[in-house]
């Protein structure tokens, strides 16, 4: 790099203020999961494939065509 930062400090304190946060967030979640407050939200669900099944066979369609056009 051509240039050099004069104050380091505050970035290393701010960096280490957002672990705590996060860290303090995540300590208060685990708790309201073991109380029961919140329920944890479940895994990736994969996406099913709908396939369309046949239709169901029926063996007295012909007595109905054949009733129909009146031959028996």
């Amino acid at each position: 790099m051509f240039w050099k930062k004069e104050n380091t400090e505050l970035d290393e304190y701010i960096m280490d203020l957002e672990d705590r946060v996060r860290n303090l967030k995540r300590r208060i979640h685990e708790a309201n999961l073991k109380m029961g407050f919140v329920q944890e939200k479940p895994k990736r669900i994969e996406p099913k494939i709908y396939v369309r099944s046949a239709d169901p066979t029926r063996p007295d369609i012909d007595a109905l065509k054949a009733k129909l056009t009146g031959r028996r």
